[in-house]
């Protein structure tokens, strides 16, 4: 039987496999946008992710990088229940068609799916119940041909806490494994785009200590917008801001100038960077980790901050795709417990 773990965040979602001994993975931004078809001149019908799912009929969306390119950096939302409710579920099954599509594989006999550490408890099953049964997914080309028709069931389906993937992946083996020195209390640090999961583990998950803080990327936001406003005397919504950074485009002044805004951004979080850290210290201390593990991607850009704090911290393999690695493995244990 094959494991497919599926990681959506708020700013990427990440699908994690391995097929004989070979890893197989997918990053795309978390992001969707309406499709809008039109003549294909250029013959790009190759390079899109544009699908329309059976959970949602009738309504074709560009998604990840062809929402990005084509929908101005495409649109997401900051209401996390609506994320969760929504755009994960929709996200997870169009991701798994791709997959399937992109490695020419099979469709997965055991899907591991992950929640925010604040929305676990109250939306494990609501999730379970969307992803539950049989999906059909129409891939089309840019032009508006249905590409190809992928349809699969999921039976067999694990959520866990998004942070909690990450512990996995380094308490158990490739093979999914226990490593029974790691199985020790332990705090992960898992840095996310809107939100860090700061989730309390010792081979199980203690929601009482486990939480999700704000990354403080709001105050960032507003610093940025100032920063330009007095900088370039224009004004940009946080909208913009992110489509830019998404797209990986540069943003042209009114005097014509052009402004790498991710840069601008790494500039003005160093400043917020002593509140972050002492947000982070004042949730993990009550735990009394023996170990801490930081993953994600603005985790890299806090290490250093957090090695000073908790000298026994450690980067996990594979920072961005940690918690889908750690998905992955436990879906091999469950199977070979027989109870996945």
């Amino acid at each position: 039987m094959n494991v497919l773990a599926v990681d959506t965040g708020y700013s990427a979602t990440k699908i994690y496999s391995e097929i004989k001994g070979n890893r197989k993975t997918l990053i795309f931004p978390s992001v969707i946008g309406p499709a809008e078809f039109g003549e294909d001149f250029l013959g790009t019908a190759e390079d899109n992710f544009i699908a329309e799912l059976s959970l949602y009929p009738g309504k074709v969306r560009n998604f990840g990088e062809t929402a990005v390119h084509l929908n101005r950096g495409g649109e997401m939302t900051a209401d996390r229940d609506m994320f969760t409710k929504h755009y994960n579920p929709a996200l997870t099954i169009a991701g798994v068609a791709r997959f399937v599509d992109e490695k020419q594989v099979d469709a997965p006999d055991v899907l591991v799916v992950g929640l925010p550490v604040n929305f676990f408890q109250n939306q494990k099953q609501v999730l379970i119940d969307k992803l539950t049964g049989t999906h059909t997914v129409k891939l089309y080309d840019i032009g508006g041909k249905v590409r190809r028709t992928i349809e699969f069931k999921f039976d067999q389906i694990l959520a866990l806490p998004q942070g909690y993937g990450s512990y996995l992946s380094y308490a158990l083996d490739r093979d999914g494994n226990k490593v029974a020195e790691r199985i020790v209390p332990t705090a992960v640090i898992d840095g996310g785009e809107k939100t860090i999961d700061i989730v309390a583990a010792d081979g199980r998950y203690i929601n009482t200590y486990s939480k999700s803080i704000p990354s403080s990327l709001d105050a960032v936001y507003h610093d940025l917008q100032r920063e330009i406003d007095s900088r370039f005397d224009d004004y940009l919504e946080r909208s913009t801001i992110e489509s830019y950074i998404r797209s990986r485009t540069s943003y042209t002044t009114p005097r014509g100038e052009s402004v790498d805004l991710e840069a601008l951004r790494k500039q003005v979080m160093e400043k917020h960077l002593p509140q972050i850290l002492d947000r982070i210290q004042m949730t993990v201390r009550p735990m009394r980790p023996q170990k801490v593990l930081v993953a994600g991607g603005s985790g890299d850009m806090l290490f250093d901050g957090i090695k000073e704090a908790f000298p026994s911290a450690e980067k996990v393999e594979s920072m961005i795709f940690s918690n889908a690695v750690g998905y992955y493995r436990y879906g091999l244990l469950r199977l070979a417990n027989g109870d996945a």
